[in-house]
């Protein structure tokens, strides 16, 4: 029996249904990747408490007192200078050495005067003793008494002014040295030895600094200023340094009429080996927030055209909400608006997501 074949006619309608389904099939072969998920850590919207910081750059600076001038206690000429500027120096170290060329012949001139009133003492106190037994028997009038009396009371107070004399030039003669009343820095010297020196401080031979008596004094933008109380705890920032020095706000003045920046110092919590004159950066613990939205600092993405924003993870899809960022440190960023408590933020494999992607999310 002859092979019957047959043939089947498509309609219009049937070569619309298979042409559409032929070309789904090939657009899902191009975009293999369309629905792969991004994977992402996440974590819930937690408050908080944060406390904002004002930077500002300052310089150390020595204390009123915190500099001693050294000088000669006499018109005298240096023998010796044992240190230079920006030497250390030890409490109780030597500092300058004296001559004294006057106090030689005023010690021999006292010495001299001394013995003189010694003898004048001696032979007023010889006379008074002899007429004093004269008058006992009646060889000696009253008068004469009294006028011996008179003249060795003189001779003793003579005596008591010339030794006093002596022991303030021996004494003079003593201090020929000065020495450090405490550990220091030679900030300034301003004579060499040979030179004649007077005294007072108008003739300073040595400057020595107490390290310990520096505080920092920073310019501060008024509007910043006003972030924070006299009291404010504070702390330098340098890279290098193992521990961190501690400052506290002692001064903040009120602002000049028309200025925008004014003077805050800062007094050190402990001693401190910054000498003065070096430039430090601060920071300034200012206002603080409490019971606020916080979100990590990674989880905030920003642009010049649409702002600070984060990414929500809406199920299993990523949602970017635009946000109102506060205060910032170095853990958190205070959410002024567009967050609330318990929402769940992406903070993890943000760097490529768009609005809508799908996600797989790991929460931290």
């Amino acid at each position: 029996m002859p092979e019957i074949t047959r043939s089947v006619a498509l309609t219009p309608v049937a070569l619309l249904v298979c042409a559409a389904m032929s070309g789904c099939t090939r657009q899902n072969t191009e975009d293999p990747e369309s629905d792969i998920a991004v994977p992402v850590i996440a974590e819930r919207v937690q408050l908080g408490s944060i406390r904002g910081v004002v930077s500002a750059t300052g310089q150390v600076t020595t204390l009123p007192g915190a500099e001693v001038a050294f000088v000669a206690p006499q018109i005298a000429r240096i023998a010796e200078i044992t240190k230079n500027v920006g030497d250390p120096v030890k409490s109780g170290e030597l500092l300058v050495r004296f001559e004294f060329p006057s106090l030689r012949a005023e010690s021999s001139a006292g010495a001299a005067t001394v013995h003189a009133a010694e003898l004048r003492a001696k032979n007023t106190k010889t006379v008074q003793e002899r007429l004093h037994g004269l008058m006992e028997r009646g060889a000696a009038s009253r008068m004469e008494v009294e006028a011996a009396d008179r003249d060795a009371n003189e001779a003793e107070t003579e005596l008591a002014q010339a030794r006093a004399a002596q022991s303030t030039t021996e004494a003079q003669g003593r201090n020929t040295t000065l020495l450090s009343p405490f550990n220091g820095i030679v900030s300034g010297r301003l004579h060499n030895p040979g030179d004649t020196v007077g005294v007072g401080e108008t003739d300073a031979i040595l400057r020595i600094l107490d390290p310990k008596q520096v505080q920092v004094t920073a310019n501060v933008a008024i509007a910043d200023a006003k972030r924070f109380a006299s009291g404010a705890q504070a702390r330098i920032v340098a890279e290098g340094r193992g521990t961190t020095e501690l400052l506290r706000v002692t001064i903040r003045p009120d602002a000049e009429p028309g200025a925008t920046m004014i003077p805050v110092v800062l007094g050190f919590e402990s001693p401190t080996d910054l000498a003065p004159g070096t430039q430090v950066a601060v920071e300034i613990d200012a206002e603080q927030r409490l019971n606020v939205p916080l979100v990590p600092p990674i989880a905030v993405t920003r642009d010049e055209k649409n702002g600070a924003a984060v990414f929500i993870a809406a199920g299993n899809v990523a949602r970017r909400r635009p946000i109102v960022t506060g205060l910032v440190d170095t853990e958190h960023v205070e959410i002024v608006s567009g967050l609330k408590p318990g929402e769940l933020i992406i903070t993890q494999g943000i760097s490529n997501l768009r609005d809508g992607m799908a996600i797989t999310v790991t929460p931290q």
